[in-house]
């Protein structure tokens, strides 16, 4: 008999063996178990069928039955097209999840919370699920979200599992998985590809099984064996054979199913690019969609495409509380080839507003020098078209609110918390990196370099990023915007260091307006972000401090994608046009899901007239304020106020965190570090230290109550700052410095 059909009768006989040597009794108490949505081979027992059909099937392959199609006798029947999944399945004493019953779950644990209300229509309407749904070319969509938008998800995966099941054979692993999974197994990547494996199998065509079963039989003795060995490259042949059958198929997996093993799946969407490959010569149409609650820190290759999922916007209808004549503009279109056009709404017809140029705001010495009347008369003209891609600097005479108050605070507690231990000498902390994308910083007159001195050690490189310019006009700043939004990220953190990247160039009509240059600021990005041993600089922080109103670049889309995967922060400011901006009131890239929004507020924490709308649906989740008023400069006697200067402000915030966690006694702990890399980590950091003031709940940056309470030792605030971690991931984070009870 051939190795691999003696293998498979084998493992039929073993199975048999378990099913016999289960007492009644024990079938019994395993029936009153109830591993709700967990089957394995004792399971299988309650239904006699199965030990019956096992015992029938032995009996035909054991006589000459697989030489029965040389020797042109009757074909050989399965007498039950279960077993052909059942074999392997049960192979090792291994069990099976049922998916549809944890998809139900999750349908019902979702009504039990209230998140059958959750908002998921935003998603149904991506560009990028479209393309993966209804594009020309299979493919894999890594769906990636962060604590904010964990139900959103949940829900999301369900609602796209009932529909795909509508177009085509579909297989599915979503979260939550029933607890007995987890108490039965400790599931590893390789535990869940086999489950894929095995639901392949059972969406083979019966017709197949039918009528070809001898071939059906030899197919599923070479099958058999690759579940007995229980390795990577296994499930992926056992998957790759099962879906040859299907003209299109789908793949969603979530991540969190893996839970603190999650990083197994890292290797997941090469594994599935690779598959859709070979199926691909065969026909066969398979796209994969992987969604994750975090960002996945390894390589992504060009091949895979990535959508980022962030907090709900606000009061806007659950797409399944739709009529069905408005659903059908919600979900995706049936066609292979979608049109995909961005949703303009009425008010943006007026082709005035659609330019990608903005006025240069008045500068402070403008205002100083007795222009303020004309120049504030212009402003009013220009103030619609000021956020269609400026900086964003506002009329200092528009804001009030002195940030003395807060900088006084931040000295005496924040800075004596972080720096005051430390000797003056000690600089065995690798300082934190930030990237500045602006207009420059001015440092080629005597009067800037004698007021800008105290800086300058820390300023570790001037780079021009516009086309045909050299690095030197980085050290050029006549607006004086670069400069002062790079004063304020001294002046919070004192041992950051930054990198000066210009990415703004002059109007070509002579006039005094600025561009931030779309090509210059994804240059800026990349350089930024890149290794050191790749020609980077390896950055931990990017500011932003402008904005466009659409996000029609995939040049600049791209690159923020690819720092956010780095685990570089960026910030960037959202808009200083309040409710009379352009018709995204929260400019991009600020309003990027991989992007923390900052608004200016006064020292006070009120928000200032300049604030874009607080019922804004973009960035909900991760949009703060900071003082954005009344700000200084040595450079300038002039005043600063907008969200420019706020949003430096924030990444020096940003910077404090990362400096504390790379000192004593913190600096020893690469869970700490690691999680400090995350989008959801920060957020979590800047949300524990801020505070709500009034009813439009803007959540203004007061770092000291976390960095630097009164009289509490540097132990206790690293402490509360490893507990924030653990709250997002887990248990493990900070155990090299606190560890858990019970460790050593």
């Amino acid at each position: 008999m051939d190795p691999s059909h003696q293998c498979l009768v084998d493992e039929i006989k073993r199975q048999i063996r378990i099913l016999e040597s289960d007492t009644r009794e024990n079938r019994r108490a395993q029936q009153k178990k109830k591993y709700l949505g967990i089957i394995d081979a004792k399971q299988q027992n309650s239904d006699q069928r199965y030990r019956t059909d096992l015992l029938t099937l032995l009996s035909n392959l054991t006589g000459d039955c697989l030489q029965s199609k040389a020797e042109n006798k009757p074909p050989l029947h399965l007498n039950n097209l279960s077993l052909f999944w059942q074999i392997p399945a049960f192979c090792g004493d291994a069990i099976v999840v049922d998916q549809n019953y944890a998809k139900d779950r999750s349908k019902a644990l979702q009504d039990h919370r209230a998140a059958k209300h959750t908002y998921t229509a935003d998603i149904w309407g991506r560009r990028e699920l479209t393309q993966w749904i209804s594009g020309p070319e299979p493919s894999v969509l890594l769906v990636q979200g962060n604590s904010q938008s964990a139900e959103r998800l949940e829900k999301f995966s369900v609602e796209l599992v009932d529909y795909l099941e509508g177009k085509g054979p579909t297989v599915f692993l979503l979260s939550p998985l029933p607890e007995t999974f987890y108490e039965n197994s400790i599931p590893r990547g390789d535990d869940i590809l086999r489950q894929i494996a095995v639901q392949c199998l059972r969406i083979i065509p019966s017709s197949f099984i039918e009528k070809t079963p001898t071939e059906a039989l030899w197919f599923l003795s070479r099958t058999t064996p690759y579940f007995q060995t229980a390795s990577l490259d296994s499930w992926v042949f056992s998957i790759d054979a099962a879906l040859s059958f299907q003209e299109q198929a789908y793949i969603v997996l979530d991540i969190s199913i893996l839970r603190q093993h999650y990083r197994d799946a890292f290797a997941w969407p090469d594994v599935f690019f690779n598959l859709i490959h070979d199926l691909l010569n065969r026909r066969t149409d398979l796209r994969v969609m992987i969604m994750t609650g975090r960002s996945i820190d390894a390589y992504l290759g060009e091949n895979i495409h990535v959508m980022s999922v962030d907090m709900a916007p606000r009061s806007l209808p659950n797409v399944y509380d739709l009529p069905e004549s408005e659903k059908a503009s919600v979900l995706l279109p049936q066609s292979k080839k979608p049109q995909v056009s961005a949703s303009l709404q009425p008010s943006m017809n007026n082709t005035e507003t659609t330019k990608e140029t903005f006025a240069q705001n008045p500068t402070p010495s403008d205002l100083r020098n007795g222009n303020r009347n004309d120049e504030y008369q212009k402003l009013l003209k220009v103030t619609h078209r000021s956020g269609l891609g400026s900086f964003q600097a506002a009329d200092s005479g528009m804001t009030e609110g002195s940030p003395i108050s807060w900088f006084k605070n931040l000295t005496s507690k924040t800075h004596a918390a972080i720096y005051a231990s430390r000797s003056a000498k000690d600089n065995s902390f690798k300082p934190v990196k930030i990237a500045v994308l602006d207009t420059g910083f001015a440092y080629t007159e005597e009067h800037d370099k004698k007021s800008l001195k105290p800086y300058m050690h820390r300023i570790k490189k001037f780079a021009s990023f516009v086309e045909d310019e050299t690095d030197l006009e980085a050290m050029k700043d006549p607006s004086g915007h670069g400069t002062a939004v790079a004063v304020q990220m001294l002046k919070v953190s004192l041992s950051a260091v930054l990198y000066i990247c210009r990415v703004a160039t002059s109007s070509k009509d002579g006039s005094r307006e600025l561009f931030p240059d779309k090509e210059a600021v994804e240059r800026a990005i990349k350089k930024a972000v890149a290794e050191p041993e790749k020609g980077g600089w390896g950055v931990d922080i990017i500011n932003m401090s402008f904005g466009w109103a659409f996000d029609d670049h995939d040049g600049v889309r791209n690159a923020i994608r690819f720092a956010r995967r780095q685990g570089v922060h960026m910030f960037a400011s959202t808009s200083n046009d309040g409710l009379l901006g352009p018709p995204n009131d929260i400019l991009y890239p600020s309003r990027a899901p991989e992007v923390i929004a900052i608004d200016a507020a006064d020292g006070f924490g009120e928000y200032t007239r300049t604030t874009a709308s607080s019922v804004s649906s973009y960035g909900r989740g991760r949009r703060f304020s900071a003082p954005g008023t009344r700000l200084t400069s040595p450079h300038s006697a002039a005043l600063y106020d907008g969200s420019s200067f706020a949003c430096a402000i924030a990444a020096g915030i940003c910077a404090l965190i990362l400096e504390f966690a790379r000192q004593p006694p913190l600096q020893v702990s690469k869970t700490v570090q690691n999680s400090l890399k995350e989008m959801s980590a920060m957020v979590a950091m800047l949300e524990r230290m801020s505070a709500e003031k009034g009813p439009d709940r803007f959540k203004f940056l007061l770092p000291w109550t976390l960095l630097g309470k009164p009289g509490q030792p540097r132990e206790f605030t690293a402490y509360s700052l490893v507990d924030e971690l653990r709250n997002e991931f887990g248990l493990a984070v900070g155990s090299e410095v606190f560890p858990l009870e019970g460790e050593s």
